[in-house]
């Protein structure tokens, strides 16, 4: 009688430690940021020039566009936004474009809460998402 209680509670574990759903390995980013800011307005404005956002293709393919998702916290808020920035970006390629992102906010300092790339349009016609 233990043996069975003993083998039912090892069989109960192993069911509850067991994922119910298959795990899989999260596409890594073929966008790789490598700064991500909020440029100072000019001289007597409050408002931003923009985002500078400055990153590398490291996928396998042509992109044509790269829609980012960054944050950013001002005195009011705090803030997710996404941008698309479109063009040809071949494997390899480094850009360094500013964006029209927060320039319509009062600035409060160049930092970002997060910069990433969250859907590439390769220039086939297929997708990668960030999962």
């Amino acid at each position: 009688m233990r043996f069975s209680i003993a083998v039912a509670a090892a069989a109960i574990s192993v069911a509850i430690l067991s994922p119910s759903t298959p795990s899989y390995a999260a596409t890594p980013s073929p966008i790789i940021v490598r700064q991500c800011f909020i440029v100072p307005p000019k001289a007597m404005s409050k408002k931003p020039k923009g985002t500078q956002i400055d990153y590398v293709n490291k996928g396998p393919k042509t992109a044509t566009s790269v829609t980012f998702a960054v944050g950013y916290r001002n005195a009011g808020s705090n803030l997710l936004r996404r941008v698309t920035d479109t063009g040809t970006f071949a494997p390899g390629a480094e850009v360094q474009h500013l964006l029209s992102l927060y320039n319509d906010v009062t600035y409060a300092g160049k930092e970002v809460n997060g910069c990433r790339a969250v859907v590439v349009t390769w220039a086939d016609g297929s997708r990668w998402t960030s999962p």
